[in-house]
């Protein structure tokens, strides 16, 4: 990988982590109206895309990002609308994705965008949203703006060898041309009439459920994970391997448990499934730093990120008085 690329999967791979640290301290929303119903199912696909498409790209390259939006994009959509009641998808200025290119309410609003922008960059426009008069579904829109690291795909410039992935996954592909900042696309999500003004479906992960000193053990160590593989991350990227050694040893030695914090008795059967591959993998990152290799390292860091959402997406911590 060239070092453009390198440090383009260290961004997205410090992307990722934070998304995974700000869904792990967050407890479930209270019953929520359209607005804040549509954007949370909103945010949900887009962190999911994000940490699955940081984790490929970490791992093979622009490429293998290419291929997890081709065949992970929908489905991580499917999913999200099962488990928020909704239906959304995106639609783009030029779409590469055939499913994207709606002709509906999304693309009128996207049009009417394009006729006459708000003020301040894509990202800082406020949603929209309407009720339609026929089916009195809610209807909610976002706009996506292109990022720095979205040029790398759908930039006026492609490398070559990533322009012929492109091709053969989308051989009619009109999606390139975007500079920074631009317009991307939009984001929607519809609320069926049926589902409207009603609360978003439980959290159905698996309660954990503890005393609060260990809960609060239990998410302090989680925290120190998190805050370990953002310094790993942020070490490489300023060429510091000895750092980024030093921490993924940390991390792959766990921590210590003891008295009334000891967490370890109210783990569930399942959790050595998700806790022992991620502190493996910190300890093969930590031997790939050390021999300076940085995609190994990468591609063990992203696998340890990875089995942190796994936990996160399975279970859920519930603090009570015994």
């Amino acid at each position: 990988m060239s070092r453009h690329g390198v440090r383009g999967a260290i961004a997205l791979a410090l992307a990722m982590a934070l998304t995974s640290g700000a869904a792990t301290s967050q407890s479930p929303p209270a019953p929520t109206t359209n607005d804040t119903r549509a954007a949370e199912a909103a945010k949900a696909f887009s962190s999911e895309l994000r940490r699955t498409l940081g984790a490929a790209m970490a791992e093979g390259g622009p490429s293998a990002g290419v291929e997890v939006c081709h065949d992970e994009a929908p489905r991580i959509a499917e999913r999200v609308s099962a488990t928020h009641g909704v239906r959304l998808g995106r639609v783009g200025v030029r779409s590469r994705q055939p499913a994207n290119r709606l002709e509906g309410w999304q693309k009128q609003t996207l049009d009417a965008w394009l006729a006459s922008p708000p003020e301040g960059s894509p990202a800082s426009w406020a949603p929209v949203a309407s009720v339609d008069a026929a089916s009195g579904g809610f209807h909610w829109a976002k706009a996506i703006e292109t990022e720095a690291v979205c040029t790398v795909c759908h930039g006026p410039s492609v490398e070559a060898g990533l322009a012929g992935t492109i091709r053969r996954l989308y051989p009619d592909d009109p999606a390139t041309g975007f500079e920074a900042g631009s317009l991307r696309g939009l984001i929607w999500v519809e609320v069926p009439a049926d589902k409207a003004e009603v609360s978003r479906p439980s959290d159905a992960r698996q309660a954990i459920t503890m005393t609060p000193a260990q809960a609060a053990a239990l998410r302090r160590q989680m925290r120190n994970h998190l805050e370990r593989i953002e310094g790993t991350l942020l070490a490489l990227g300023h060429d510091d391997a000895s750092s980024a050694v030093a921490l993924l040893a940390e991390g792959a030695s766990g921590g210590g448990h003891a008295g009334a914090e000891d967490f370890r008795s109210a783990l569930p059967d399942g959790w050595p499934r998700f806790a022992r591959p991620m502190h493996v993998a910190m300890s093969q990152a930590s031997e790939a730093a050390a021999a300076k290799d940085l995609p190994r390292t990468l591609r063990h860091v992203g696998e340890a990120i990875s089995q942190c959402n796994a936990c996160h997406a399975t279970y859920r911590v519930e603090a009570r008085e015994p």
